[in-house]
């Protein structure tokens, strides 16, 4: 049988083992058992020492928010506006309330076909600099439902000045290495260009911009009649 200790003074230790020190670790290792929840392993003849005191935990609740986080009685509020929408009001959906987004509970039924713009949100014309279409930082991207008229476009683009002569909309057109060319102009106060519908100047959804297919709308616009 192993001993239990041993010194070059006295030699072995022939006593018993002291409380919690097992056949395992004869040479006076400690076991620290009760600290992971386990039995203290049985010594030669002495009972196991008690398991160390655990520290209660207080169960943590949230409570639900009230009336499904809608408000009292399931009232709807306005929700925070957005950051930022660019300087162009109509790329974030308004609700009745006045508030961003649908209202809890709705969904919403898209439009069948959208055309893929890209409009510049630069304070100087593209064809009067060199801007790259690679350059996200220069443009947002958007998704728009071809039934939109040009009107309707305008104003979501931030052509809202009361002088309508004064809302412009430009197409512009690539011409390679970061320059760009005017295209189709719509003025505000041309009541009968702006009420037509995108799609009656080819803006649908084959303006993909995928190899082979159409190229993608680009656009600039201003509300200072430049």
């Amino acid at each position: 049988m192993a001993r239990a200790g041993f010194n070059s003074y006295h030699g072995f230790d022939t006593g018993p083992m002291p409380p919690g020190f097992g056949p395992a670790q004869p040479f006076g290792v400690p076991q620290y058992p009760a600290f992971f929840g386990a039995p203290a392993p049985q010594g030669f003849g002495w009972p196991p020492p008690p398991p160390y005191p655990g520290f209660p935990q207080q169960p943590m609740f949230m409570p639900p928010p009230p009336y499904g986080g809608f408000g009292m009685g399931g009232m709807t509020f306005p929700t925070v506006a957005p950051f930022t929408d660019h300087g162009f009001p109509g790329i974030h959906l308004r609700n009745h309330t006045g508030g961003v987004g649908l209202p809890p509970g709705y969904d919403y039924a898209f439009p069948q076909e959208h055309c893929k713009i890209h409009v510049f949100k630069t304070k100087e014309k593209p064809w009067q600099t060199t801007m790259f279409k690679e350059d996200s930082s220069t443009h947002v991207k958007l998704f728009v439902p071809t039934g939109t008229t040009v009107k309707e476009l305008m104003q979501n683009l931030g052509c809202t000045n009361e002088d309508a002569k004064k809302n412009i909309l430009y197409e512009v057109v690539e011409a390679g290495n970061g320059q760009w060319k005017v295209g189709a102009k719509f003025v505000g106060d041309d009541k009968d260009k702006v009420k037509k519908a995108i799609s009656e100047y080819g803006w649908r959804g084959d303006r993909t911009g995928h190899p082979g297919e159409k190229p993608i709308v680009w656009l600039w616009v201003t509300k200072d009649g430049q």
